[in-house]
């Protein structure tokens, strides 16, 4: 059989926690690595044609995208979906459905592990796929091809005589190293950036799957499961000799799990004289002199640190497990160490009750010294208890994101802010001004031009900024798709 795997135009996307500013294409397009993992292992599990398409990077329309996929005359096309791509997702389906009823339709992501009741509500998927996808995807295929029901295949979600049968949770990948590499070799690798790459040519390796922190606002699965350092730097060496890649941002949610594991890659990277560089999404829980020096001789130049609030209380009720005077520590052991520090911060918390409280940040983040700051609007995901907290105080009702999903459909307005203590204009203002009180200091944005590193990292800053600007003339609006 022939099957397309697809990332769909994100036009009709929810973005959460920041405005669409921040979401263009001009300020950033990672490649589908979910997809990516996925398309190896089909590649290697089974015999058949697997073709691996990304419509973010050409800009395509959801028609256009239609077009090209149909073109390649597929039996099965998979598309990936989060909760808050799920209309992207469901709009391509019913196209595709609609030009040719006898494509297999299968839905693929993190939408379907989070609302399995729901993953089969769009009628134009045949079939879902909840947990890790490479076992019940190939497993899948094995059935659609021998003609057969996949009554057995864990991770399978399926309509029978009108009626969804949840299969159950598919079987967990125990080993990460057991998967091939993922598969660069149909993506348009040139085309992936993000606004802090100092490279023309840079990707995103995922070294891990899971997290077992217990932070609130997070929906990230617990399960954490760590490839490793041998295998990681397989796909780096990959990377730089096969495609020209010369930088890479590790996207784990937490790829310091424990120092020693930063330390073992570092070595590994040198071991074999890998010339690349690269960051990481970072905690401040397990960060060491020794990992950072190690780790900067190796390559790495940026750690990404969520930090998210400016007080302990703050970081108590989000349950960070961490305190600000360790924030500190870690802040300046990073810069001692020569190597550019993010902060990850959150505007409007549950925990803020008033501006007052918010603008605290500015302080906070001028004793604490980022090279850049990464602001977003506290983001109540539906698929946590967060978000249920919130239906229980009455910001919205408990079912709004059920029944968006059961039908996704443009012109519906769903929650994302907390607004139990201020209202949207008052969040967006305020995230204007902690925004404009940071990227508009004289000193951030002489440093930023010192640490320039090639032309397409002034490019890429220059695109960032823009945005910054952008922001500062956006009117307030509800998130309404």
């Amino acid at each position: 059989m022939k099957v397309v795997l697809l990332k769909p135009p994100k036009a009709l996307q929810v973005w959460a926690g920041v405005p669409d500013v921040f979401n263009d294409q001009a300020a950033h397009i990672y490649p589908p690595m979910g997809l990516m993992q996925l398309a190896a292992y089909l590649k290697a599990a089974t015999p058949h044609e697997i073709i691996l398409v990304d419509a973010v990077p050409f800009r395509w329309s959801h028609e256009e995208t239609v077009e090209r996929v149909l073109a390649l005359s597929p039996d099965v096309v998979g598309v990936t979906s989060t909760t808050h791509s799920i209309l992207c997702a469901a709009t391509v389906a019913r196209q595709i459905r609609q030009a040719n009823p006898a494509v297999r339709l299968v839905l693929g992501g993190s939408h379907a592990t989070a609302f399995p009741e729901q993953a089969l509500a769009i009628p134009e998927f045949d079939f879902a796929i909840r947990g890790d996808g490479e076992l019940s995807m190939s497993a899948l295929l094995d059935c659609l091809a021998d003609g057969r029901d996949p009554t057995d295949v864990k991770g399978v979600l399926w309509r029978l005589d009108g009626e969804t049968v949840d299969n159950g949770p598919g079987e967990p990948v125990e080993d990460p190293d057991s998967l091939p590499l993922p598969d660069r070799s149909q993506l348009p690798n040139d085309r992936y950036y993000t606004p802090s790459n100092a490279y023309r040519m840079t990707t995103t390796i995922m070294s891990s799957r899971g997290c077992p922190n217990q932070c609130v606002f997070c929906n990230v699965p617990h399960r954490f499961r760590a490839r490793s350092a041998a295998h990681v730097v397989d796909e780096m060496e990959e990377c730089q000799k096969r495609y020209g890649i010369q930088e890479v941002h590790f996207i784990d949610d937490i790829f310091n799990i424990t120092a020693k594991r930063v330390i073992e890659i570092s070595e590994e990277i040198l071991r074999r004289g890998v010339s690349m560089q690269w960051g990481f999404k970072a905690s401040c829980k397990q960060v060491t002199p020794e990992m950072l020096r190690i780790a900067k001789k190796a390559g790495c130049f940026r750690l990404h640190y969520g930090v998210e609030t400016h007080s302990n209380d703050g970081l108590a009720a989000l349950n960070k497990g961490i305190t600000i005077e360790r924030i500190h520590e870690v802040f300046r052991m990073t810069r001692e160490a020569g190597l550019t520090a993010i902060a990850y911060m959150m505007v409007g918390c549950p925990h803020e009750e008033s501006p007052e409280e918010v603008l605290k940040v500015i302080p906070f983040l001028r004793s604490l010294d980022p090279d850049y700051v990464v602001y977003s609007l506290f983001t109540p995901y539906p698929d946590t208890e967060i978000f249920q907290e919130g239906a229980r105080c009455g910001l919205w009702p408990a079912d709004t994101w059920l029944d968006f999903i059961r039908d996704p459909q443009p012109g519906v307005t769903l929650p994302t802010m907390w607004t139990e203590h201020m209202d949207q204009p008052t969040l967006l203002s305020l995230f204007k001004r902690v925004n404009r009180a940071f990227y508009f200091n004289p000193r951030v944005v002489v440093r930023t031009l010192l640490n320039l590193k090639s032309p397409a990292h002034l490019c890429r800053i220059a695109r960032g900024g823009l945005s910054v600007m952008k922001l500062q003339f956006l009117g307030i609006h509800s998130r309404r798709i």
